[in-house]
């Protein structure tokens, strides 16, 4: 799996959802069911290029049924990362927000995505539009609340990429003091005193020449 992939499921919280076919639905829906349930062992092998085309394909197939379908977007993401073919993750994020107007991981996603293919004004929108998601959810969430640490890490994300690294690394030094999961402690501890280029370099997997 790419760094961009793992850095995603921890952060972002994009993770590999199956669609669930449930009484009463339609023909159509079942079939949209049946294409997304296909990728389920392809998962395993997201290092090998033909297995994340072959997922690419029925995933693809089952957008051309339901262009309502997130999880069917959401789950191209992480074949896409695989591949390095950020032009169509970016053109695939959008398809996500078009359908989760809200999700501050996905405008976080969507501004790396930018970065990586150097479209630096629309990853400055992305960015700051995920800032302000997060900023509003934090003002009213518990620091017990499950996905606190979550919000709190995308948020310095952010302000990394929007070149406010001072304040970015005080907020992963206090998650990183706080988190008791290793795994996590270790990902806290890759961010923390990164540039931006640095930690584009990092979650992508590859040089980044802009």
């Amino acid at each position: 799996m790419t760094r961009l992939c793992k850095f995603i499921l921890i952060f972002c919280s994009v993770a590999f959802c199956s669609c669930e076919q449930k009484n009463g639905y339609s023909k159509v829906d079942a079939d949209v069911a049946r294409l997304s349930n296909k990728i389920i062992p392809l998962v395993n092998f997201l290092d090998n290029p033909d297995s994340c085309k072959k997922a690419l394909q029925f995933l693809d197939s089952a957008t051309t049924i339901d262009k309502g379908c997130f999880l069917c977007y959401y789950n191209k993401l992480m074949f896409l990362y695989s591949l390095k073919e950020y032009g169509k993750a970016v053109e695939t994020v959008n398809e996500c927000i078009r359908l989760n107007t809200s999700g501050h991981d996905l405008y976080l996603t969507g501004g790396i995505l930018y970065e990586r293919v150097g479209d630096t004004v629309s990853a400055k929108k992305y960015f700051q539009k995920s800032l302000t998601i997060c900023n509003s959810i934090l003002d009213t969430m518990s620091k017990k609340n499950s996905d606190f640490d979550m919000l709190a890490g995308n948020k310095a994300i952010d302000l990394i990429m929007l070149g406010d690294k001072i304040e970015a690394d005080k907020i992963l030094k206090i998650l990183y003091d706080s988190q008791k999961d290793v795994k996590m402690k270790n990902m806290t501890l890759s961010l923390m005193n990164k540039t931006k280029k640095e930690l584009i370099e990092q979650l992508t997997g590859n040089r980044f020449s802009h």
